[in-house]
């Protein structure tokens, strides 16, 4: 056996193993499962035809749009027990329940399917509705040869899915918001009625003339040329029941009229979309809290949100059709004079704190439980400018530092350190 060189071994020896190790690689890739379709692929081989011989329709949608859109497509496959995926073939389809307004639904919000002749179109279609992190993409694919239909059947499809077939319609929902857009989520107004108001009748009379009559002749209205629209603005100090308006309003259009409460932060910026949602809607109801945060004196708010709360109350930037706005401020001079102007906010009603016998009837609603004989007379006359928020503070109060033996006197003692009492002001300062 001969020297060997140092240098020929150190060049000779690693080649088997890489070449052992190339060959372990080309047998793994060799035993590898063919490569998953394409959606377009899978669509493509369900409609006969070539991937290059596809029409591809598409169109990203709001979330709401997408639900109504995910249970027309879930109800479909039941109906016609039509071959259904992922949005990705390789993928099992994703379906998830939707707050609707009678209840809840089903809706795909990750799936394709297979729609025969006569579903959609006359002819057979694969429907795809697919969802990432920030979008949620509808997609109709066809055959080139049958485009001539495929548009207007799309259109049609959405048109229908985000109105007259949408889940949410004639349901109450506050309405929040993530990276996709506008969510709904199903809302039960407080049982409340207007006898728990202790309003004039001229408020109701109001109401009824500017939200309820005003729903129940929009199609008389829109065929006249004279609007579907209208705002009602309720100014007053906290506590007077602006918001309880509101919600007795909802309450009695709830199940023949869509209710929407946005959050401060749809509000501020989702209002085109948000209006956008309640003319798709509609017949539509929203409330507004604090109108003054969106559509305050031009210089102390956004100028921006400012225009587009204005365009939206015309139109301009969204359809109003059949869509009422009850919002409430505290004080109407910090709502721009354009804002309060008629075709946006065609009424106002000014909320101001109970008489002395709207007092007495607000004391003899939190108190009728009690047993006790109680001079509320007495205590409606001590209570001058207070508010009902103030009465029930009132009693609540008292209950607790009474351990709940109220009588009289302790309503009185209340009322008379009253926090809504104006303060006088201090004589002088001391050092």
């Amino acid at each position: 056996m001969g020297d060997i060189d140092a240098t020929d071994l150190l060049t000779e020896a690693p080649t088997p193993a890489l070449k052992l190790l190339a060959e372990a690689i080309d047998r793994e890739f060799q035993r590898r499962e063919p490569q998953r379709p394409t959606p377009y692929e899978y669509a493509a081989a369900r409609l006969g035809v070539d991937a290059m011989e596809l029409v591809v329709l598409s169109e990203s949608v709001e979330p709401a749009i997408a639900h109504s859109v995910g249970r027309w497509l879930f109800e479909a496959q039941e109906r016609w027990g039509a071959e259904h995926v992922g949005a990705h073939p390789g993928l099992p389809p994703a379906s998830g329940s939707v707050q609707g307004a009678t209840g809840d639904v089903r809706a795909f919000h990750a799936a394709m399917v297979v729609l025969p002749a006569g579903a959609l179109t006359s002819v057979p279609v694969v429907l795809r509705i697919a969802t990432d992190r920030y979008d949620i993409e509808v997609e109709l694919i066809g055959r080139a040869q049958d485009d001539d239909g495929l548009q207007d059947a799309f259109v049609s499809l959405l048109r229908t899915c985000r109105t007259a077939d949408s889940p949410y319609r004639l349901g109450a929902y506050r309405v929040t918001s993530n990276n996709r857009g506008l969510v709904l989520t199903r809302w039960t107004p407080p049982a409340a009625s207007r006898d728990l108001l202790k309003l004039d009748a001229s408020v109701w009379e109001t109401v009824d003339r500017s939200v309820h009559r005003v729903l129940e002749l929009a199609e008389d209205l829109k065929a006249r040329g004279l609007g579907t629209s209208t705002g009602l603005l309720l100014v007053g100090p906290p506590g007077t029941g602006k918001t309880q308006l509101g919600t007795v309003v909802a309450g009695e259009l709830r199940g023949t009229t869509t209710v929407l409460v946005p959050g401060t932060y749809v509000t501020e910026h989702y209002l085109t979309e948000l209006f956008d949602l309640a003319a798709d809607l509609a017949p539509c109801l929203i409330l507004i809290d604090d109108l003054d945060l969106i559509a305050g004196e031009r210089g102390q708010t956004n100028p921006h949100r400012l225009r587009e709360f204005l365009n939206v109350m015309d139109g301009g930037l969204a359809d109003r059709t059949g869509v009422v706005v009850i919002a409430s401020t505290n004080d109407h001079r910090k709502i721009d004079k354009a804002a309060r102007r008629s075709s946006r906010f065609d009424t106002v009603i000014t909320m101001e704190p109970p008489g002395v016998e709207g007092r007495l009837a607000i004391l003899e609603r939190y108190l009728a439980w009690c047993d006790t004989e109680l001079d509320l007379h007495a205590v409606a006359r001590a209570t001058d400018g207070a508010t009902g928020a103030d009465l029930k503070e009132l009693v609540r109060a008292t209950v607790l530092e009474t351990a709940d033996h109220v009588t009289t006197d302790a309503l009185l003692a209340r009322a008379n350190a009253g926090g809504w009492r104006s303060r006088r002001p201090a004589a002088g300062q001391y050092l």
